[in-house]
């Protein structure tokens, strides 16, 4: 494989560097820092107007472009994959909405031959996140109720896998606090969501390993100053990082600053929470075989509960630049080292460092994706 050389604005993990340069081998980054001279035979992208920052890593996405993982063919995960590499999304993990056993059990199934197909023609799937079935149905949110379970060690071990990385329970259950501390032993990341968790709930459940909290602030029991509840341990104990969804509508922009301000960056994963509706028009979709109505750009259920979202990891960036709530700097950790960290793979992924995988996305200035490389396959360039 030619060498490629970037050349341009690359965001470090503290800084910018103006006039900086990425080469890569052989699928992995072999040199990051300043500018300096070129091999004659490299293939160079000279891109000194545009950013060259570190592939974004989405944890928490329930589809896109008009399929669900729920029930997605392999055809259908390449065309989720390509148009989320187009948003410059490298890696993400499919996550599956509460939903029958059966239908689980076969989405669960499908997503792993596609991991095992090793296929790059898009964003790399590096594992499955269960959003359920363990949830308390009193904060459902967009989650089936019909499909909501008791925490259960042996319906658990059903839906376990070797590629099932990240589950959202909600722990205050009876029956949730030997799971979590089964799930820590086996390395799955546990995370508390749909739930109403006390702060004492949350103590017991971090001390077994829960290390994670799904949407904060959404589907969950609210913030109260004699009862902090979930919230208020999620937002002071570092222990635990919290999912943010940048999207003007699951959270207000002052809660975006209270988190951020609050919470170290490395704690703050930047996720979509994407539905099949994301990159297509407003209309009628489904979650999980619910109605779904999308209306300027806002997704829900006929209730009026929110549906996940429409949102891409580009724009939850530029949300995040340009309401001021964060630097261009942080808002890039956000949404590729920090979630990288989060399941353990910031060894590899995450940042542009020498050594790392070569995934990558070219920005402009108004936060459109470019160019996107995966491992040193560039799939999307409209360079």
């Amino acid at each position: 494989m030619k060498k490629r050389v970037f050349i341009g604005k690359v965001i470090l993990k503290d800084k910018i560097l103006q006039k900086g340069m990425v080469e890569i081998e052989e699928g992995k980054i072999s040199y990051v820092g300043r500018r300096k001279k070129v091999d004659k035979d490299s293939e160079v992208f000279y891109l000194e107007d545009f950013y060259i920052s570190p592939g974004f890593i989405d944890i928490h996405i329930h589809g896109a472009y008009g399929r669900d993982f729920l029930n997605s063919s392999f055809k259908d995960m390449e065309e989720i994959s390509y148009f989320l590499a187009s948003k410059g999304v490298t890696s993400c993990l499919p996550t599956l909405a509460t939903s029958s056993l059966p239908e689980m059990k076969k989405a669960i199934s499908e997503i792993e031959n596609y991991i095992s197909s090793n296929v790059i023609k898009g964003t790399k799937f590096i594992g499955i996140h269960l959003e359920g079935p363990f949830l308390n149905p009193n904060y459902k949110g967009a989650q089936r109720e019909d499909a909501i379970l008791k925490p259960d060690l042996n319906i658990l071990n059903e839906l376990l896998s070797s590629h099932v990385r990240l589950i959202t329970l909600a722990p205050e259950l009876e029956g949730a606090l030997e799971l979590i501390s089964y799930l820590s032993k086996k390395g799955v990341i546990i995370s508390a969501g749909h739930t109403s968790a006390l702060s004492h709930d949350m103590e017991k459940a971090i001390n077994l390993g829960l290390s994670h909290i799904t949407h904060l602030f959404n589907g969950m029991r609210p913030l109260h100053h004699r009862e902090p509840g979930i919230i208020g341990v999620a937002l002071v104990d570092d222990r635990l990082s919290v999912e943010i969804i940048a999207d003007g509508y699951h959270l207000s922009n002052y809660i975006l600053k209270l988190v951020t301000r609050i919470k170290p960056r490395d704690k703050v994963v930047l996720i979509t929470d994407a539905i099949m509706a994301a990159g297509l028009s407003d209309g009628e979709y489904s979650l999980a075989g619910q109605k779904v109505l999308v209306k300027d750009g806002k997704a829900t259920l006929e209730s009026g509960s929110l549906a996940g979202s429409t949102l891409t990891m580009n724009r939850a960036i530029k949300n995040m630049v340009e309401k001021e709530i964060v630097s261009l700097v942080d808002a890039i950790y956000m949404a590729s080292l920090s979630p990288a960290k989060v399941i353990g793979i910031d060894g590899r992924k995450g940042s542009l460092e020498a050594s790392k995988d070569a995934d990558l996305t070219i920005l402009d200035e108004s936060f459109n994706v470019k160019l996107t490389m995966v491992e040193g396959h560039i799939i999307y360039n409209a360079l």
